[in-house]
This record gives C-alpha cells, sequence and structure tokens, in this order.
C-alpha cells in the first residue's frame, strides 16, 4: 500500500474515532440520566393489587354489598411486540378465548405501557391450574388473588344497590385527574355509583424487577390496597323482602317509606337482575334477558311513568279542600255517570251510588264526586296542588335517572297536542286519568305528605357513609289548613274500613290508603294502592304497582299489606314474608 493511501487510511479511522467518542460522550453526559431512567422503566413493571370496595349494610347492619376472594390472570407488556403476540397465543387458549382476542380487547397502546392488564377475571380453579402448568411458556403472566364485588341477596334490591363494571373511555375522560385507568371497576347504577366515593378504596401494588424475558426476578416493595368506606342504607331488609316476595313473577313496583323523615325502607321494581352476573362478566342468555322485552334494568320505581287512576283523587280532594268548593257534610249524587254537555263519563259501579257524602265518595273512590269536584276547582287549580305534593317534578333521591312524570295543563296541551283544553279534559283529570303520568316513589311521598299532616319529604337512601351520618333532607310544608289534612285522613282511613281497600282491613292495626285502577292504553288496567299505618301516628307509608294488575284494592292491596306488616314487625301474613 502506498505512503499516500495509508496516510488517508489513518486520517478516516481517526475521524472515525472522533465520532464515535463524541457520540459516546453525547450519551454519557448529555442523556446519561435519560437513558438510565428508560433502562430502569424497561426492566421494572407494576403490579396492580385492586382494592375491596366498602361494604353496603342496611339500617341493622345487615350486609347487602361486600366482596369475595376470586383469582385474576395478568400480563405484563413486553416491549417487544413480537413476543408479546407470541404469549399471548400461548394463554389465549388456556382462557378459553378466540385467537386474537387479547390484542383486540386491549391493543398494543395499552400492552405497551408498562403495568400488568388484567387478561382475564374471576377465573375457576381450574383456568388457574392451566395457567400454572404453563408457567414456562408464558413470562410475565401471573395470576393473583382479587376482591370481587358480591351481592349476598342475590336480586334483592339490585336497583337500589347497582352493579359495578369496567370503566369505559367516557368515564375516563369524564374522571380524568381522579386516578382510575383502563381495567378500573366503578359503580354502574344504584347506591354504588351515588356512593362511589366512599365505596372505592385505594390501590396497592408491587413493584417488581423482570429480566429481557419478562419474568419477575424479585419484587422491589409493595404497596398495600386500602379497602373503600362502609355505607349505610336506610333500607329495612324485612320490608324489601316482602316487596320483592309481594311483586314477584309480576311487572311494576313497590316503595315504602317512613313519612316522617323520607328514609326509604324499601325500594323495588320487578323484574329485577342478579348484579353477581356483572362481576362474573355477563353470559349469553343473561345478556338477552337484560336487553329483553321484560326491561329488567329499568328501575320501575324511580322511571316507570304510569296513568295514577284514583290515587290522584286524593291531589282533587285537597285542591277542592283548600278552595273552600267541598266541605265534611258536602253531598252528592250518582247516577252512574257524569253528564258534560252531549257528554257522559261513567262511574266504575254501574248503576251509581246514588246519594252520597263527600267522605264516603272518598271511600268508594266515586268518579262522579271527583269530577264534579274538578270541574268546581279547575285544571289550572288541579294542576297547582299537584306540583304543591310534587307530581311533575324529580324527587331528589340520591339515585338519579328520575323521571319527572307528567302534570298536564292547558299551555301543555297547546304546544304538545297543539289542541285546546276541553271540558272533560279536567274530568278527565280529576279522577286520574288523560295525559297524567307519575312515578310509585311520587306516589309514595304524595300519600306521605297526607300522613305527616302536609309536609312534602324528599326520599333518601344514604343513612351514614364512610362513619359519618347522612343529613336528612328537611321536609317542606305544603301550606294546607289543617282542616284540610284532617278530611284527607279521615277520608284514607274510610277506604279502608269500609270501602274499597278493605283488603287491608285484618291486619290489627289502623291503616289509611287509596286504591287505584288506572285504564291502560296498552293492555289490561294498572293497579295501584298508595297508604299509611298506623294511622293515628304513621310510621311507613307505601306505594304499590302493578303492571296490568286489575283492582288495586285486589293485586295491589295485599302486597301493600305485606310491607306493612314487616315494617311494623306484626305477627301473621307479613311477619312470614320477613325472612
Amino acid at each position: 500500500m502506498s505512503p499516500r493511501r495509508l496516510a488517508l487510511l489513518r486520517l478516516a479511522a481517526a475521524a472515525a474515532f472522533v465520532l464515535l467518542l463524541a457520540r459516546l460522550v453525547q450519551l454519557q453526559v448529555g442523556q446519561g440520566a435519560q437513558l438510565r431512567q428508560a433502562s430502569e422503566q424497561n426492566r421494572i413493571r407494576l403490579l396492580p393489587q385492586p382494592a375491596p370496595r366498602g361494604m353496603i349494610l342496611d339500617r341493622a347492619g345487615r350486609v347487602l354489598a361486600s366482596n369475595r376472594p376470586a383469582f385474576m390472570v395478568t400480563m405484563l407488556p413486553h416491549p417487544a411486540p413480537a413476543r408479546r403476540r407470541a404469549v399471548e397465543r400461548e394463554l389465549e387458549p388456556l382462557l378459553g378465548l378466540a385467537r386474537g382476542a387479547l390484542e383486540r380487547r386491549f391493543g398494543a397502546a395499552r400492552m405497551a405501557s408498562g403495568e400488568a392488564v388484567a387478561v382475564a377475571e374471576d377465573v375457576d380453579y381450574r383456568t388457574v391450574a392451566r395457567v400454572e402448568e404453563h408457567a414456562a411458556f408464558l413470562p410475565g403472566v401471573s395470576v393473583q388473588a382479587v376482591p370481587v364485588r358480591c351481592y349476598p341477596y342475590g336480586a334483592l334490591a339490585a336497583h337500589a344497590l347497582g352493579y359495578v363494571g369496567e370503566v369505559d373511555r367516557e368515564e375516563l375522560a369524564r374522571l380524568a385527574g381522579q386516578g382510575y385507568r383502563q381495567g378500573d371497576r366503578l359503580g354502574k347504577s344504584g347506591v354504588e355509583r351515588a356512593a362511589e366515593g366512599w365505596l372505592r378504596g385505594r390501590e396497592g401494588g408491587w413493584q417488581v424487577e423482570v429480566d429481557a424475558r419478562g419474568r419477575v426476578t424479585r419484587e422491589l416493595g409493595e404497596v398495600a390496597p386500602r379497602q373503600g368506606r362502609p355505607v349505610v342504607l336506610t333500607l329495612d331488609l324485612p320490608v324489601q323482602q316482602a316487596a320483592e316476595a309481594g311483586l314477584r313473577g309480576r311487572r311494576g313496583a313497590a316503595v315504602a317509606l317512613d313519612p316522617q323523615t323520607g328514609e326509604l325502607l324499601a325500594l323495588c321494581s320487578s323484574p329485577g337482575f342478579d348484579p353477581n352476573w356483572f362481576a362474573r362478566g355477563l353470559q349469553g342468555a343473561q345478556w338477552r334477558y337484560l336487553n329483553g322485552r321484560a326491561r329488567p334494568q329499568q328501575n320501575r320505581a324511580l322511571a316507570g311513568r304510569y296513568e295514577p287512576g284514583s290515587v290522584f283523587k286524593i291531589i282533587t280532594a285537597a285542591a277542592a279542600l283548600e278552595a273552600g268548593q267541598v266541605e265534611v257534610g258536602s253531598r252528592f249524587f250518582c247516577p252512574g255517570y257524569f253528564r258534560l254537555g252531549r257528554w257522559q263519563f261513567g262511574c266504575w259501579r254501574q248503576g251509581g251510588h246514588g246519594p252520597i257524602s263527600f267522605l264516603e265518595g272518598v271511600a268508594q273512590s266515586c268518579n262522579v264526586v271527583f269530577m264534579t269536584l274538578g270541574r268546581r276547582v279547575g285544571a289550572a287549580g288541579l294542576a297547582e296542588m299537584a306540583h304543591r305534593f310534587g307530581l311533575g317534578q324529580t324527587t331528589g333521591v340520591e339515585l338519579g335517572s328520575e323521571s319527572r312524570g307528567l302534570v298536564p295543563d292547558p299551555g301543555w296541551k297547546r304546544e304538545h297536542r297543539h289542541q285546546p283544553w276541553y271540558p272533560g279534559d279536567t274530568c278527565q283529570m280529576a279522577i286520574g286519568q288523560g295525559d297524567l303520568l307519575l312515578t310509585p316513589l311520587q306516589a309514595a311521598v304524595e300519600v306521605a305528605a297526607v300522613a305527616n299532616g302536609g309536609r312534602r319529604v324528599r326520599p333518601h337512601l344514604l343513612k351514614q357513609a364512610g362513619g359519618d351520618r347522612v343529613p336528612a333532607p328537611d321536609p317542606q310544608p305544603l301550606g294546607l289548613r289543617p282542616e284540610t289534612v284532617s278530611l284527607l285522613q279521615q277520608g284514607l282511613e274510610a277506604v279502608v274500613a269500609q270501602g274499597t281497600g278493605q283488603a287491608l282491613g285484618h291486619l290489627g292495626v289502623r291503616v289509611a290508603g287509596k286504591t287505584g285502577t288506572a285504564q291502560n292504553p296498552h293492555g289490561p288496567a294498572h293497579a295501584w294502592f298508595v297508604g299509611y299505618a298506623p294511622a293515628p301516628r304513621p310510621r311507613v307509608a307505601v306505594a304499590v304497582l302493578v303492571e296490568g294488575g286489575g283492582h288495586g284494592g285486589a293485586t295491589a292491596g295485599p302486597i301493600a299489606g305485606r310491607m306493612i306488616s314487616a315494617a311494623l314487625r306484626l305477627e301473621g301474613e307479613g311477619a312470614r314474608h320477613q325472612h
């Protein structure tokens, strides 16, 4: 080689060495800290440990929701996509998953986040054994014991308690900054959602070191999870059980509350569902049931809108008494129909009630009496009194997803029906028909206002949260005269003593109430009963609605009797349904 070429070669080698040295200095000095951090992150992984949710208890401390131990399969992400997919292909058949299911479910971004991902939850012992047997071929895959939400009474009070599920994208965006991550579980409905801030615990976990193949080599540290705080509800388990037993096999709703405070003793919607299904993962048959025509996930007590029928006659009577259009000595004549111009509206009793007093009209639910009173008061007077009692507006219960119902008036009809308000509309409204709609919870608040002397309570479920008492909302006075309340109470007692609600006369306690048989444009009439007991000093108010149940006294009344018996701990038929 010529001296000239040798010199050029030496020069090139020297230049390469200088460039290499400069790069090493840059990596060591300029990017050293960053690269050291990246190196640590590549070999250190976090194994999260979910926290048990706080327990949900009834008013006597009986457990309505707790946690049970279960197994969860987790997978540490591998930085090499090919390596990660190889582990997924090995794991999927062991978990009973289709090929590619893990990649489709979690995506490359989530699997490359550096944290362990729960790939299967609440797995059985056989699956655990299969995974453990193949552990040598599953680097980064482990089985953890974790708490899973458990409802010991199954479907009991499902709509009140709610259920938990995996957080979705919308919830993640809404809860940004509160520590939720993909794969976490949170309350989706009911108390589980309303009390999420108390029930949610603090997640723990292990920090581990892994080798190049993703195998755990040592544990670096542990933070123990902290269980969520307990929540005590106002619900009374025996009353809830009585309501559920009475509605079993029927569609409808039942509510019981303390008429003095608004504490809900029972909140039942039928048909229901088992919230344990969501903890285990829905199966095909369960999914089809939940999305079927029976609409079991709808909380009929809060969101069901029904024609009230004669239950609304409490409002009509209150409006007429307050307006001075009727008094205790007022007399009426019922020929079996109410004539309005060339139109006739029938009374439910063929042949009529004949001469009848006001209190007898309440007891016998005479349509002629109440149409007469409705015409005297007018549509505006009926609507104003309905709003005073809380109809046409939400009650404010903590669960949300509550319907306002509907109290129509001439302005509403012009806007929505594009028709004028006719005198016949007032007659229909006075007996709870036409466009009127209310929820069973609103009906319970309505009758509670009569029971407690004229105050509208706000129904609520939370009694204690995290060890602290939850203040009860103050009742709102309706502004009724004492004479009005007294006559309403006398009339509702007469319903059970000698009128359409005599099916509850056997309970051994004075019961006041109102039956209702509401016309249903989609099928048989709905059956209603609202009432309270004991009549002199009420401790429980109830509302029962049975879809297509026919006569309220015959169908809804006995269910209400069970609930009253359970609430007052009476002996006999109702008490047997407490257990």
